[in-house]
């Protein structure tokens, strides 16, 4: 991103768009509260918050999810 904001600024560019938000509880790079914000701005954007995890893709919950999300997406 280029700019603090730029994506909540922008969600209108994607909101007919579906997409899925995965948040870990623990994620200290990217607090719980931007992937609620982005979550209000976009109606299409699935929020899923995984309780025992942080930031990183290699936590069971994590990859849980988003296999899952990439499931979800497979045939479209």
């Amino acid at each position: 991103m280029n700019e603090d904001g730029q994506l909540l600024k922008n969600a209108d560019k994607i909101k007919d768009i579906p997409g899925v938000i995965v948040q870990g509880r623990y994620d200290v790079v990217c607090p719980a509260r931007s992937a609620w914000d982005l979550h209000k701005v976009w109606p299409k954007g699935e929020l899923h918050f995984v309780d025992d995890a942080g930031h990183s893709t290699k936590e069971p919950g994590i990859v849980h999810q988003l296999v899952n999300a990439t499931d979800k997406f497979r045939d479209l």
